[in-house]
């Protein structure tokens, strides 16, 4: 694949998140720069451009790919910039009153894209990515990771389209239109694990973390959730054979989340500086990791 030098000095940085940083161009409003941290291998940087424009052409809302680019130390791709944009997190913080409406979108595009079958020649098995990224972590205790590996080959094998981080700041509105962003984790496989972030978060995430992630605190992220699960499943939600494959959801994003985080800015927020590491992520993981 064909990499473009950019020249950075080009470039206005206007945001990050947990592994890359984000650009305005100074001269062309039609584009913006996703750059990974510099961690993040060429190599990855690629799978994830590929994947990026894989959805797009799939006729999924989302911003166009151009091209992948390097600044000679990071690697990521000029995207086409969706003028005016609002991410449903920013909408939530600003206006609670818009819960059911936002929710509700959710699950209508969630549905709509759990419906189509995913190119398993582009795209990789996310059960068995998660599977191998924990069974690979060795500080996650003996026991625990045999139990959520165990949960992970009870999910229903399929080949439906994930989007992998669902979340109310991966979605985002403009001009009247709704597009997903972050795809890089862009997978197939059993829809539930479209539900793992949230199910998690919304329980057991620390406030400031939500906040600085999302936008909202745990209270209203929890609720967002529950609208969007009930508008999603319909009676199903209510079930309790649903809430215990949820609860197994979530237990599955605490294990990633031992993998995940460490390498994310997340960990050096300012409630986070100064504890050790496994006392941080105690933090995230609350006590899913404890149950059972």
């Amino acid at each position: 694949m064909e990499t473009k030098q950019i020249n950075l000095n080009e470039w206005e940085s206007f945001g990050g998140g947990g592994f890359g940083e984000s650009f305005y161009n100074k001269t062309d409003d039609s584009v913006i720069l996703k750059l990974n941290k510099a961690s993040v291998s060429a190599q990855k940087a690629q799978e994830e451009f590929r994947r990026s424009k894989a959805v797009y052409d799939m006729g999924i809302p989302s911003a166009q790919p151009y091209e992948f680019v390097t600044d000679g130390e990071r690697y990521g791709m000029i995207v086409q910039r969706i003028q005016g944009k609002e991410s449903f997190g920013r909408i939530l913080a600003d206006h609670p009153e818009r819960m059911e409406e936002l929710a509700g979108i959710t699950a209508e595009y969630a549905k709509a894209l759990h419906a189509i079958p995913c190119d398993t020649t582009v795209f990789g098995n996310t059960a068995q990515s998660t599977r191998e990224m924990i069974a690979g972590n060795k500080t996650i205790p003996e026991d625990i990771r045999s139990r959520v590996l165990g949960y992970i080959d009870e999910l229903e094998p399929a080949t439906t389209c994930l989007h992998g981080d669902i979340n109310p700041c991966n979605l985002i509105t403009a001009q009247g239109k709704v597009y997903w962003i972050d795809l890089g984790d862009f997978g197939y496989g059993d829809p539930l694990l479209d539900f793992c972030i949230m199910e998690h978060m919304s329980h057991l995430g620390p406030t400031p973390l939500i906040r600085h992630i999302f936008h909202i605190d745990r209270k209203t992220l929890r609720c967002y959730y529950e609208s969007f699960s009930k508008q999603y499943f319909g009676e199903r939600w209510g079930s309790s054979e649903l809430r215990e494959k949820m609860d197994r959801i979530a237990q599955i994003q605490a294990a990633k989340a031992m993998c995940i985080w460490p390498s994310a800015y997340h960990v050096n927020l300012p409630f986070l500086q100064g504890k050790k590491l496994k006392t941080a992520l105690n933090l995230f993981i609350g006590d899913r990791m404890k149950m059972e």
